[in-house]
């Protein structure tokens, strides 16, 4: 059984871009303030027997209308964004503690067999292979897929018949031209149980129990937790 933690934690890089966020008006702000001094100076030290042109007087209060109406704008879309999140965020933490499903390699191998979804391709499902490996990158078990099958399942077997170490591996699907060449490589579907519900900047993601970090706009389906989420589709 997979522990699942209700946990909501703020990502670093969240709190980042509200402080970027503030500099940028407050960057604005000293512009603004800059162009006010600058015109009053103008207005104060003009020439009487020659005061400045109404045309250009009106142009240069236009300005000043605009860069004030910039900074308001600015701070109702900073407000707006952050609302939007804090929204995303919460709506996203209803799939703590359930099944999602997604398209990744990750996988986490504890003794049982581990079931996957073949993904679509432009390719059909003719000619197709998985390959298992392990956190080093090196080739733990390479098979076929059978023709026309949606599903295929790793039961921890290696390629020289003993049984994979538990731990952290990936899985590839491979399709093949009919000489064998791979034309295509993809990440298999499985459900993994979501642990986890992390506010990214703008982006919220989720934390699975396969140890993938995926966005909520890459979750194919949600269903009640399994006694096994290690177990695909």
């Amino acid at each position: 059984m997979i522990n699942t933690s209700n946990q909501i934690s703020p990502d670093p890089q969240a709190s980042a871009v509200p402080s970027r966020n503030s500099e940028a008006a407050a960057t604005a702000a000293s512009d603004f303030d800059s162009f006010l001094k600058l015109l009053t100076a103008q207005l104060r030290n003009q020439d009487p027997l020659s005061p400045i042109d109404s045309t250009q007087f009106v142009e240069q209060l236009a300005s000043f209308s605009s860069v004030e109406q910039q900074i308001e704008t600015n701070k109702k879309l900073d407000a707006l964004t952050s609302g939007l999140a804090g929204s995303d965020l919460e709506a996203a933490t209803q799939w703590i503690g359930k099944d999602v499903e997604v398209a990744n390699s990750a996988a986490q191998f504890s003794g049982d067999p581990l079931t996957f979804g073949v993904p679509d391709s432009e390719h059909g499902d003719g000619l197709r292979a998985f390959t298992v490996t392990n956190a080093g990158g090196e080739v733990v078990y390479r098979a076929p897929i059978s023709i026309g099958l949606q599903k295929f399942t790793w039961d921890g077997k290696t390629s020289s018949g003993s049984t994979a170490t538990p731990g952290n591996y990936n899985i590839a699907v491979s399709f093949l031209a009919e000489d064998g060449a791979v034309v295509e490589t993809k990440q298999p579907l499985a459900y993994a149980r979501v642990n986890e519900a992390r506010l990214t900047g703008t982006e919220v993601n989720l934390l699975l129990s396969n140890g993938a970090v995926v966005n909520t706009t890459d979750i194919r389906a949600v269903k009640a937790a399994e006694e096994d989420a290690t177990t695909g589709v």
